[in-house]
């Protein structure tokens, strides 16, 4: 099962701080029966954000292992821009990726894979163009618009 779904897309995010932006993403990952904690998910990434959450070219990408996820996911919001490092611009688009424990290195993988495709301009233009959740989700999947 892919670690993309369409049930953890939100295009428009709308969040005060990135608290409460990854509280309410934790709360999609439950909802989509993938975690069973947003609570303890919400936790588990703001005390990974503490060392540092990647960012490039206004894409964020929060992450970390919990307790309160079932599955490894990835979840996607595009915002009007939230601040995840004071010395950067605020992030119009969100990678929250989350393993349960145990997972070794998976989360890596995946934040090595995101890195990549944030290379390609044609990719993060999509990311902020595409109209809806199940486009996003091919775009994420298969590579297609």
């Amino acid at each position: 099962m892919s670690v993309f779904s369409p049930e953890l897309v939100t295009l428009n995010l709308v969040a005060s701080d990135k608290a409460d932006a990854i509280s309410q993403m934790a709360k999609l990952v439950v909802a989509a029966g993938r975690g069973t904690d947003a609570a303890q998910i919400t936790a588990d990434v703001l005390a990974r954000d503490e060392i540092g959450t990647p960012q490039v070219d206004g894409v964020a990408i929060p992450h970390a292992r919990s307790a309160g996820v079932t599955q490894s996911s990835v979840v996607v919001a595009r915002t009007s821009g939230v601040v995840f490092d004071p010395e950067e611009d605020p992030a119009d688009v969100l990678f929250m990726i989350l393993v349960p424990p145990g997972e070794g290195d998976e989360h890596i993988d995946i934040l090595s894979s995101l890195a990549r495709r944030l290379m390609d301009p044609e990719f993060t233009a999509a990311l902020r163009s595409l109209p809806s959740a199940n486009e996003l989700f091919e775009l994420l999947v298969n590579g297609q618009k």
